[in-house]
């Protein structure tokens, strides 16, 4: 008498992968700022869908997560990604600011924000040299912001000109395009933060 097939074995952590599917889209939901009805239009699926997507209720197909996916602007493969959850906070240490690279030999970033991947606001310490000048091309949809900390920028932004001085904040639309210079005496440091549009 031939003994009963055994059972397959599970593939180790399968479940694990598919609990953590729901809690990804609504965390990238929410840091996106966007409501069930406002993701469901983005990605072609029902509200209810993507409810019980986050709710565990319901496992995708393969069709909806690559909705989903597009719509939250990430890989597929971030919701199937059996390592460890990535922090909730970026920690960016004064003594290990990345370099970004910047056009103008004169001009030096240092990031002070979380990795573009997963942040869509993005801010460098930047520091201008005397007389250097730069450009913010656009079109580029969000928002910018740039406080100065020290010396003198001026910015022609859609027909007007800012003198923006110690203390003082330029708040604009990203898809203006800015030409600025430093027009102070030495070197300008400023904190310059741009929002990227949803």
């Amino acid at each position: 008498m031939a003994e009963p097939e055994a059972a397959p074995e599970p593939i180790p952590g399968w479940a694990s992968v598919v609990d953590a599917i729901g809690p990804k889209v609504r965390d990238l939901r929410q840091q996106a700022g966007l409501s069930l009805q406002q993701l469901a239009r983005r990605a072609d699926v029902s509200a209810a869908s993507v409810h019980k997507v986050e709710r565990g209720d319901m496992v995708p197909t393969i069709t909806t997560l690559l909705k989903l996916a597009a719509a939250l602007e990430r890989p597929i493969g971030h919701f199937v990604d059996d390592r460890e959850p990535e922090p909730v906070a970026s920690l960016v240490v004064a003594g290990g600011r990345p370099e970004v690279p910047s056009s103008e030999p004169t001009v030096h970033r240092a990031g002070i924000t979380g990795p573009g991947a997963r942040f869509r606001l993005q801010g460098t310490v930047t520091e201008i040299a005397e007389g250097a000048a730069g450009a913010d091309d656009g079109p580029r949809s969000g928002e910018v912001l740039v406080h100065v900390l020290d010396g003198e920028l001026a910015f022609e932004l859609a027909g007007e000109r800012h003198v923006v001085g110690p203390g003082d904040t330029l708040h604009y639309p990203g898809d203006r395009p800015s030409v600025w210079r430093n027009t102070g005496a030495g070197p300008a440091r400023a904190i310059w933060l741009v929002l990227r549009g949803s």
